[in-house]
């Protein structure tokens, strides 16, 4: 049995936040021929499950980098945590020093009220001036971030430690990039952590156990499939763990080089159907010789 482990943002999802109907026809050939589909992002599993249903697909999902997996009905396969005391020694941290952060959980997506006004009115302000396209469609997913499904608005950071609730993941946003780097290097000498980033203004936390890779390789193990049979496409250093993982690995053309680098092949961009492309040219060299 092979997968086709795909990624959401930059990736599957164009720049309006949707799947192409030439992606969703694609998916569901591979299906045809079958091959199990994964969606693999470091969006929660709750909102990744609403987008899959909004498009008619029903896929396996790796959710929060690798931290959760779900079955195509729903069920929690897989759940790794941060722990109860670097949670709270993570928030506090970033607390202090007033970073926006986003806190991940089984059933919902914890911010800070007005740290998220805050991010907003950076993201206001970047939106007045003068920017290159990059900078532009950097800008444009931070705002697209706010669509996610789950959130819930606190005061206090303290709200969040009290709620005591298993914390998956924990995303931090800023477009000030010496901030950011501080938080990185902070949390990157941790052996305990990962930390790893799907664009060039956040970086995402998990146990040092979650990672995309990793969690496609205990689902494919479970399910008794091929990893040198299976296809991974992403575009972004979150994805690495898991192209690094497969026989077949494809970087969207929007990918960075370095990215790009470590792929098998490229395709075309997010918002050119780049992932039905991959999918068509992965059946058509390898399932259709077998």
């Amino acid at each position: 049995m092979s997968f086709i482990a795909i990624d959401l943002d930059g990736t599957l999802l164009n720049n309006e936040n949707e799947i192409s109907e030439e992606n969703i026809n694609a998916i569901k050939f591979a299906g045809e021929n079958g091959i199990e589909i994964v969606i693999s992002t470091g969006r929660a599993h709750f909102d990744a499950k609403k987008i899959c249903e909004r498009f008619r697909i029903s896929p396996y999902v790796i959710g929060t980098n690798g931290a959760t997996i779900h079955s195509k009905y729903g069920e929690c396969i897989s759940s790794i945590t941060i722990s109860k005391t670097n949670v709270e020694q993570i928030l506090r941290w970033l607390d202090e020093r007033n970073y926006y952060f986003e806190v991940f959980t089984d059933k919902s997506i914890y911010a800070l009220k007005e740290r998220r006004e805050i991010f907003q009115n950076e993201i206001n302000s970047l939106k007045r001036v003068e920017l290159d396209e990059d900078m532009k469609e950097l800008v444009n997913v931070a705002e697209r971030q706010f669509d996610q499904f789950g959130y819930v608005l606190v005061d206090h950071c303290q709200e969040i430690i009290q709620r005591n609730e298993e914390v998956n993941n924990i995303l931090v946003c800023t477009f000030d990039m010496k901030k950011l780097e501080e938080a990185r290097n902070q949390f990157n000498k941790r052996i305990d952590l990962m930390v790893v980033s799907s664009a060039e203004h956040n970086i995402e936390i998990t146990n040092r156990s979650a990672s995309k890779g990793l969690a496609l390789e205990k689902l494919v193990f479970l399910m008794s499939g091929s990893l040198e049979q299976s296809m991974a496409i992403g575009d972004s250093n979150n994805d690495i763990s898991m192209l690094e993982k497969v026989g077949y690995s494809v970087a969207m053309g929007n990918a960075k080089e370095d990215i790009k680098s470590i792929c098998t092949t490229s395709t075309l961009n997010n918002d050119e159907n780049g992932v039905a492309h991959a999918i068509y040219r992965y059946i058509d060299t390898f399932v259709a010789k077998r």
